[in-house]
This record gives C-alpha cells, structure tokens and sequence, in this order.
C-alpha cells in the first residue's frame, strides 16, 4: 500500500513548518510506503525556504502550482499523487503521532470504502476570547471543528468529514476533483469545496467511514480569534450558498437583511451578552455575501 498525504499551502510558512514537525513525528507502518505532495500555491513569504529545510527528512514531493486557488491546487495534488489512497491535511495543523498508522488500519479494515475522516482539534495560539468561548456552537465552524465520536461510523447521507483531516482512495479521488468555483483564494473565503466533492462520491454510491482514533489539531493564530474573521468565514458562506443555489432571494432582501443585522450587531455588541450579538454579526456576513454574489451574477 502506498499512501500520499497532500498538503496545500499558500504564505503560511511559519504553521506549515508546524505541520511538517508534526509528520516527522509521527509513526510509520512498516509495510507502507509514502510521499508527501505539497503544492505551493504561488507563495511570496520563505515558505519554499521551509519546504527545502525539510528535503531530506520528509519524502516530499513539491509542486509548484501558479494558478490561484485552494480548489486549483487539490486538483493539481491529485494529478500528481501516485498513492492508493490520498490522505489530505492542512498547512496549519498538527497530526496525532499515530495519524497515518490509524488511518492504514482503516483502509485495509474497511478496503471497500471510498472515503475516511477523522477528528480536527482547533488549538488556539493564543487564549480563546472569552466571546468565542460563550458561543462556540455558533462559531465553531468558523475553526473547522469536527468530531463525531469515539466509535467508527459510516459516513455519508449529510455527514461528512472536514478538509483539514479526510482521505478518498485515489481511484475515487482522480474521478471526483474538486469544483474550482469553490474553496479559498487570495481573493475570497468561498467554502464546501471538500463537501462538494464528498457529496458527489456519496451520491455516486460510495460509503464512507470515520475514523475516531485519528485526530489532527488546528492551530488558531490570535489574528483569526477576530469579529472580522468569523464576518469574512460567514460572508464566504453566503458566496457559496447563492453559488450552490441553496438560498433563494434578490439583491434587494439580501442588502435589507444584512443592514439590519449589520445595524443590531453593532447595537448589541455594546449592551448585550455575545451570544446575541455574534448571532446578528453572523447573519450580518451571510447576507453581506450573499449579496455580492447576487450582485456579480447580476441578479435583480
């Protein structure tokens, strides 16, 4: 067996050289063989200065994509992976060290399973704000939270593992890429990209399986602990709705509904407890995106 574990990055060096730590860390089965595909997404910091550092420890295959986009980028890793399965992380995350080890457990229990995921831990750099701490159930997706228990479960059918710590075995994979309208770019915070995908391999008729013992954590830096982060997820998350067709309204409702939430949120962020001003902020940014995505479609 022969795993790639693909990695994409764009100017985080210093949390992808955190995430690279973490692999050499971790423990390898002795009957598998592995890469590393990490496509730098046409980075401008030293992160080609950390990949390098790590040449020689880590069996790294580097790609330089020019294209902008993290959908691009995926589809780039998936063109290159030579692996029977492509096990996919993040540039800001640390693995468990028995990561690999559990998810090839997995694999050769579950051979006929199309799709894996497992835990993701956010790991905030700094103390989490006492705000993010009184409502985390709202803002939780924001970290890419996920965990779904501590018993293998099958996966599919609305349920779904996040991109920061999933795998597709490659057959599956290299026929479902990834829609390049969606996901992160320097210019924008779209979403569901992974779940797109997911969806698709679901619909087609495969299974999926979580994997409990597996778990990644996310590292949180202080400067995305902000109001204007979470605005910038949830106005990504109103894009992609209209995108995706899962909202139906014009430019005009949108433009109302976020200047009246927009309105409240900075009312009530002076006088009320945060639970009900971060749920004005939210709805605030959803309807913010979804208007600009209305407003570029052209939609009256």
């Amino acid at each position: 067996m022969k795993i790639s574990i693909a990695i994409c990055t764009w100017n985080r060096s210093r949390l992808l050289r955190q995430t690279l730590d973490s692999l050499l860390a971790m423990e390898i089965p002795t009957d598998v063989d592995w890469e590393i595909v990490l496509v730098d997404n046409r980075s401008t910091d030293d992160t080609v200065d950390v990949i390098e550092a790590f040449q020689d420890k880590l069996p790294i295959q580097y790609v330089f994509e020019e294209k902008q986009g993290h959908s691009v980028s995926r589809n780039t890793a998936i063109h290159k992976a030579t692996g029977d399965y492509i096990l996919w992380t993040d540039n800001d995350v640390k693995v468990s060290e028995n990561w690999l080890l559990a998810y090839v457990k997995g694999f050769r229990k579950y051979p006929g399973t199309a799709f894996f995921g497992s835990k993701i831990i956010p790991l905030f750099e700094q103390p989490k704000p006492s705000w993010i701490e009184a409502t985390w159930t709202k803002c939780k997706p924001v970290f890419a939270a996920r965990d779904l228990g501590e018993e293998p479960l099958a996966l599919g059918n609305g349920t779904y593992p996040y991109g920061a710590n999933f795998a597709v075995r490659a057959e599956i994979q290299k026929e479902f890429c990834f829609n390049t309208n969606l996901g992160r770019s320097a210019k924008g915070m779209l979403g569901d990209d992974e779940i797109d995908v997911l969806k698709k391999i679901d619909r087609a008729g495969h299974s999926g399986m979580w994997i409990p013992d597996a778990p990644v954590w996310h590292i949180i830096p202080s400067d995305r602990a902000t109001t204007q982060y979470i605005a910038d997820y949830f106005v990504g998350q109103g894009q992609t709705n209209i995108l995706q067709g899962k909202v139906k309204k014009n430019k005009a409702t949108a433009r109302r509904e976020f200047l009246r939430n927009h309105l409240a949120w900075k009312w009530k962020r002076k006088k009320h407890a945060p639970d009900e001003w971060v749920s004005h902020l939210i709805r605030a940014s959803l309807s913010r995106g979804e208007y600009q995505a209305l407003k570029r479609l052209g939609d009256s």
